[in-house]
């Protein structure tokens, strides 16, 4: 990969890179600035007007970001091998839509429920940071970035109630599911 991304590692470059600047609340610019490259550079990267960025520039974005230049590159969903990808924070905001309910439909009532608790972490942190926010525009991506988690966070309970409704009525793991996610519960007659 020295000489550069391949054209399906490109997309997900741009989007993971994306994803990450604004999990830092940072502008295309401040990560340039922090990068040490051109915010044209970033922004082409993002939007994948540079086709095949360099991975000494990756490498550059990854140390701004405190990530490692794998995580620009890795492919998230489903894995070679057709096993389901882990679901994750990262995943859920870096992946688009298709992806994200694709991960969704495979995925296990566990996975389901430990992304449900992340997502509902993230929320609280983006609400705090929305309190402590300097300028308009750091209050737009947060709100943005809110907007996001929330409608994750909707799929995700649909999908456990989903789950949860092809589960026997009296099993273990539907009582269990229902102790760990109570607003799945069905009302009581």
């Amino acid at each position: 990969m020295a000489e550069g991304t391949t054209g399906i590692e490109r997309s997900v470059v741009g989007r993971r890179l994306a994803a990450i600047r604004e999990r830092r609340m940072w502008t295309q610019g401040q990560l340039a600035e922090e990068a040490r490259v051109s915010p044209t550079t970033v922004s082409g990267i993002e939007s994948g007007r540079i086709s095949r960025p360099h991975f000494g520039t990756l490498r550059k974005l990854a140390s701004a970001l405190g990530v490692n230049p794998g995580e620009l590159v890795s492919r998230l969903g489903p894995r070679e091998d057709g096993a389901a990808s882990p679901l994750s924070l990262d995943w859920a905001m870096s992946s688009g839509e298709d992806e994200f309910e694709r991960g969704l439909e495979g995925a296990s009532m566990e996975g389901l429920s430990s992304l449900s608790r992340e997502l509902d972490e993230e929320q609280g942190r983006l609400r705090r940071m929305y309190g402590e926010a300097r300028g308009s525009e750091q209050r737009r991506l947060i709100k943005t970035m809110i907007r996001q988690v929330a409608a994750n966070s909707g799929s995700v309970e649909a999908s456990i109630t989903a789950q949860n409704d092809k589960l026997p009525e009296h099993s273990p793991e539907r009582r269990s599911l229902q102790d760990e996610n109570p607003d799945t519960q069905e009302p009581s007659a």
